[in-house]
């Protein structure tokens, strides 16, 4: 049995619902490990305060890229390929995002790579995500060529 539109609850965007949760869990970890109390020398707080930064950027991107795509109402080609060009602009972030954190890891030591393997993995999630959103809107893109 079918429920009326009006009664149908409104389903979260998981593109959005994910990139939420990794944005939570990588701001706690980093947060975390890389407060001031960890920090031996000048040089290593300089290197994890840039890093930090770096990845909190990368996520307030990628966020905004995710919006700016899912705000558009693609009505002609060159819509559609702005849209598609912020998508493109989200997963490139993502693997940037990825490629600081293996650095980090990589860098310092003492770390607990478990935590960063869940973030790593949310990561991949999310390039799966937007690249299925992605795909959907290739019925999109047939529609305004034959259209």
């Amino acid at each position: 049995m079918t429920v009326p539109k009006s009664k149908r609850h409104k389903s979260r965007f998981e593109v959005f619902h994910n990139m939420q949760a990794l944005q939570k869990e990588l701001v706690k970890h980093l947060m975390q490990d890389f407060g001031i109390t960890r920090i031996a020398d000048l040089g290593e707080a300089q290197f994890l305060d840039l890093k930090f930064e770096r990845a909190i950027n990368l996520c307030a991107e990628i966020v905004g890229d995710i919006h700016r795509a899912n705000a558009m109402y693609v009505s002609n080609m060159l819509e559609y390929e702005e849209r598609r060009l912020y998508q493109d602009k989200a997963i490139g972030n993502c693997v940037v995002l990825k490629q600081e954190l293996q650095s980090i890891v990589d860098i310092i030591s003492g770390l607990n790579l478990n935590k960063y393997k869940t973030s790593i993995e949310l990561i991949e999630k999310e390039i799966h995500l937007i690249k299925s959103w992605r795909k959907s809107d290739l019925r999109l893109k047939k529609k305004l060529t034959t259209g």
